[in-house]
């Protein structure tokens, strides 16, 4: 009898211990990898491509959320430490719209940024300004018809010329028709040339734009195409192209 006691006793305290280990508690999960990937690359400006310095880029989306850093002097950025998985890239700057860029990290290593401008509320009695036309490529083309004068229309193509130049061809309002000539009509599509000095990347073969924009930036606003601006300007013909132009432009300001 004794014999038999001590073997149910054993028996039931095996049967004990297994019930006890089938009820613990699972272990842990491993902590995520640390992050061995990065991001980087330039903010710019739209469309004139100038570096922006003091931009802010965060992620917004995925494991890497809250992440953020800034550009440097010259407009470029890292983000280091990142593990992988989809993120969302946001980049912004005092003066410009706020851009959006999903991302797949790893596959993504570099996500570059451009950012438009937002277009100020208009001057209350714009004004040209006059320091701008020593800062002009190419004078001798350039054939002034009325030193100052303010159009409204709507911005229908943006581009950056070789000389430094952001071109835009602007859509008259109504009443403003008399500005243009046949050359706008059948070369610009029937739009005015305005253009904004000095304010994108001149290259090598022009010296004399080198030399006419060194150590000057224009600082034009540049808006996105379709809005609807007021431009303060010289009034006047491009004798090599042959249509009208307000050249170079000294406000542009957001239109009602």
């Amino acid at each position: 009898m004794a014999r038999w006691l001590r073997l149910a006793t054993i028996g039931t305290l095996l049967a004990a211990a297994l019930d006890c280990g089938s009820n613990a508690t699972p272990p842990a999960p491993s902590p995520p990898p640390i992050g061995a990937y990065a991001v980087s690359g330039l903010v710019a400006d739209l469309p004139g491509g100038r570096s922006l310095a003091s931009a802010t880029i965060s992620i917004t989306s995925g494991p890497n959320a809250s992440r953020t850093t800034s550009s440097d002097g010259d407009g470029h950025y890292s983000l280091s430490g990142l593990v992988a998985g989809a993120a969302t890239l946001h980049a912004s700057a005092p003066g410009y719209i706020g851009v959006d860029d999903a991302i797949m990290i790893p596959a993504d290593k570099t996500a570059n940024f451009r950012l438009p401008a937002v277009v100020p509320p208009p001057a209350a009695n714009p004004q040209c300004d006059s320091s701008l036309w020593p800062h002009m490529h190419d004078v001798q083309r350039i054939k002034i018809v009325t030193a100052c004068v303010t159009v409204t229309g709507v911005i229908a193509t943006v581009g950056s010329s070789d000389d430094g130049d952001i071109d835009m061809a602007l859509t008259l309002d109504a009443g403003f028709a008399n500005l243009l000539n046949s050359a706008n009509v059948t070369k610009l599509n029937g739009n005015l040339q305005i253009e904004a000095i000095c304010q994108a990347p001149v290259h090598a073969d022009v010296p004399d734009a080198q030399r006419t924009c060194a150590n000057f930036n224009g600082a034009v606003p540049i808006p996105a195409v379709g809005t609807h601006v007021r431009v303060t300007g010289v009034y006047v013909l491009d004798s090599d192209h042959g249509w009208m132009e307000i050249h170079p432009i000294s406000v542009m300001t957001a239109a009602p």
